[in-house]
């Protein structure tokens, strides 16, 4: 089965450590569909300064295709993460988008046409072109913590949808998933944080709770969740053992640092 990430990339600076890893929503599910047992492709635009090379070498590193890949005379993407030592009290200094925005072409779209489904997010401000991405292919997205009204357009267009919603009683996450149903979504999940994620496939509603772990790092433990989940399903399996083999997952993932690893010294100062 193929699966390709489309959309944002970025590079998350540690302002206290000093390292820097390679991210994104759209890397992320890629990297760790290949993970899952996929054939994973990655559709993007890196910049040409070392932050972009990260991206690249990476991506080659975890055996993801990068046939779509552009590289874009400029800085790449990157968010500047300030946390201590233990993995706790993560803010968000300053970020930039680089020359990550883009839109998808007419080779890109043939490209899709090879595969089972593309995953991209909000964060990849492709929304006008999600109903040419339909045409070829089945699509996930992921919504973070954006609003319902948000989520309205694109959701008619959409095989999976995430959300992410820290926090929420169980009346609002009933209300995100009844109303991805009532769109024609056939897998939904709701991350809820440390607590675990409600998930619906075709009308079966279970929920996952997060498997307890010593932390290391959190970042992207939602986006290995939905991605070990996802592939699961695709592929066959249970409900409740894809959401259990998701979790699982994602707690491996929080004994990493970085969103999948690969981390790289930071020679230059990172801005605050």
């Amino acid at each position: 089965m193929r699966i390709c990430g489309v959309g944002d990339n970025v590079v998350d600076r540690y302002f206290n450590q000093k390292l820097m890893f390679p991210g994104g929503n759209a890397v992320n599910f890629a990297v760790h569909a290949q993970r899952s047992g996929m054939q994973a492709a990655y559709i993007g635009v890196i910049g040409t300064d070392s932050d972009g090379d990260l991206i690249r070498s990476s991506l080659q590193a975890e055996g993801v295709e990068l046939k779509r890949l552009r590289v874009k005379e400029g800085p790449n993407a990157f968010a500047t993460v300030h946390m201590d030592n233990d993995g706790n009290n993560r803010v968000w200094g300053l970020c930039e988008k680089g020359v990550s925005i883009f839109q998808l072409d007419g080779a890109d779209l043939e490209y899709l046409e090879g595969f089972d489904l593309a995953h991209t997010g909000e964060t990849s401000r492709l929304d006008s072109q999600i109903p040419a991405i339909r045409e070829r292919v089945a699509i996930s997205f992921d919504f973070s913590d954006r609003s319902l009204d948000y989520a309205a357009d694109v959701l008619p267009h959409v095989k999976v949808a995430a959300f992410s919603r820290s926090g929420a009683t169980d009346d609002e996450v009933k209300r995100v998933l009844d109303f991805a149903v009532s769109a024609g979504v056939e897998l939904v999940t709701v991350t809820q944080g440390a607590k675990g994620a409600t998930v619906c496939h075709k009308g079966n509603v279970l929920f996952a709770p997060a498997v307890p772990v010593d932390a290391v790092d959190t970042l992207g433990a939602g986006d290995a969740f939905l991605s070990r989940l996802v592939c699961r399903v695709l592929t066959g399996a249970p409900l409740r053992e894809a959401a259990s083999d998701g979790a699982q997952y994602a707690a491996h993932i929080c004994g990493t640092r970085g969103a999948f690893g690969h981390a790289r010294p930071v020679t230059r100062e990172i801005p605050a």
